[in-house]
Formats: C-alpha cells, structure tokens, sequence
C-alpha cells in the first residue's frame, strides 16, 4: 500500500471531517495521498506536494477511502471499476447499505487497510447501450438501469428479450434491470427477490405492470437484455444508470444491457456478512424471529 486515494460527499460536513482526519492518518503512516481537484478545493488542500496529488486520473492508488452515503459510494464505483482500484466505503450516509463500516470505526478500519489486513469482493456491473439513428451512449451501473416514464406521464409499452427470444410484452410504469448488489435497492422496493451479491445474475424487474402475471426474472450473466418501447402511447420515456445520469429514449431506439467487463472491487474486513447487513440495515423479517409465547 503506497497512495490511497479519498472521495468524499462535498456536501455533508461530517465527511470533509472525516477527510481530514483520514488525511492525516494515512500521511502520518508515510502513504501518498489522491484527491480529485474539487475535492481538494473544498477541504483547502494543495497545492501538489511530493505526497499529495490532485485531480486527473487516480492512478498509482492501490485503494480509495469513500466517505459518505451509498450515492457516493455507487459514484466512486463507477468513476474507480475502470482502474481496478478497490474502496472501503465508510457510511456518513442515513441507510449506508453499501458501506463497510461506520464513522466511529474509522481508526481501527484505516490501520487494517494501511496494514493489508482485508479482503477483497468483486462484484459485477452492468453496462447499458443505448443505440439510435443519430446515437450511441454508454452508462455503467453498479446497481441498476431502470426505464421509467417522465413525471406526469403515462403508462408505458415494453418488449423485452433475451438473447433474441421474447420475455416480456407489457404496460408498466417502467423497468428495472439489476445486479445482485442492487437487488436491495430499487428492484426490492419493486417486489424483486434479494440476491447475494457475489451471485452473477442479471435481474429483470417490470415497474407496477399491469398484469398479475408479470413478475422477476433472473437471467444468465453473459446474456444480453434488449429493451425496445412500444409507440403506441404518448408517454416520455428515459433510461437512468444509478439514479445519477441518463438519456431520453425514443421508439426508434433500443436498449441493450449486458454485464461490464470491468467489475466493482470492495475493501471487506470480515466483520459482518450480508445476512448481518440485511438484519441491521433493512429489519429483514425473517432474521427477527418473533419472541415465542409463554
């Protein structure tokens, strides 16, 4: 462990603190240290010095440091997967789903990763295509692609397939395509199952469609979901990559989601498992069994 890189959430005080002192830790224990550049405008680091770099691309980072909610964290995933560089999120987030550990563990968490006492999880991405007449834009997801109406639209008509052959014809308000790592996110809301995160599995999940027959489908990492919408309605339609960026999609374009050939790598020491994260973090039924009557 030479350079450890720290993306922070600009807007939560709580996390430009913990910046600094993450800062400080690392420096003291002789490691380089890597900032974007607005990053290091807003904490008042600089200039470049023979230990702090900023701003361009993150490399040389062994690691990055992720403070803040899971937004930041599926931002720093997607920005980080294409240099292969792993992070250990720490939660200054409401839910923290994603994350690691808590603020009150950072001490400890920083001299475990300084000392490479970690593992580390690979988790797959999704990449969605979206090719028209005059495009052909590319989004990476860690979590999900979901194809809704605009506010105040209607319904919308899809026709989904995989690999060529037909799963799906359907008025809905929109659909979810996820990872695993996302099945705890939008789709779960929208009556998707919850998978562990290390399965490869790409999850096809209809928005409130207007059929009771509709319902989830898991599909085959290495195929493709194509996504076509039906012209038949007058409902603008946009496609959206982790709730973070998007595109209008038209009748005339489809949309292609595949898993990326890169993948999300994630810093874990060992001290929760995902069954512990679903208890803690989403109450999950099942894991509170009722106390038995006397």
């Amino acid at each position: 462990m030479k350079r450890v890189g720290i993306i922070v959430h600009l807007g939560k005080p709580r996390a430009l603190e913990l910046a600094a002192k993450v800062k400080e830790i690392l420096t003291a224990s002789g490691l380089d240290i890597w900032v974007p550049g607005e990053a290091a405008e807003v904490l008042g680091w600089g200039p470049k010095s023979e230990k702090l770099y900023i701003g361009g691309d993150p490399l040389g980072v062994d690691a990055a440091v992720v403070l803040g909610g899971d937004g930041t964290l599926l931002h720093a995933a997607g920005f980080l997967a294409p240099y292969d560089i792993p992070m250990l999120s720490v939660n200054v987030g409401y839910l923290g789903f994603l994350s690691e550990v808590e603020a009150s563990e950072l001490e400890p968490t920083l001299e475990a990763l300084i000392s490479n006492k970690f593992d580390i999880e690979e988790r797959m991405l999704l990449e969605a295509v979206v090719e028209g007449e005059d495009k052909r834009e590319r989004f990476l997801a860690v979590n999900d692609v979901v194809i809704t109406r605009a506010a105040f639209a209607r319904m919308i008509h899809l026709k989904i397939d995989v690999e060529g052959v037909s799963i799906g014809d359907f008025v809905a308000d929109g659909l979810i395509v996820s990872t695993p790592t996302g099945s705890t996110a939008y789709s779960l809301s929208a009556g998707g199952p919850i998978v562990h995160p290390r399965l490869e599995t790409i999850l096809v999940t209809p928005i409130c469609p207007h059929s009771l027959a509709t319902r989830s489908i898991l599909v085959l990492p290495d195929e493709v979901v194509r996504v076509r919408v039906v012209p038949d309605r007058s409902s603008k339609v946009v496609l959206t990559a982790d709730g973070q960026t998007g595109v209008a999609i038209t009748p005339e374009d489809s949309v292609l989601v595949r898993k990326a050939d890169v993948c999300a790598k994630f810093v874990k020491l060992g001290r929760r498992n995902f069954y512990q994260v679903l208890a803690q973090r989403l109450n999950y039924p099942a894991l509170h069994p009722p106390h038995p009557i006397t």
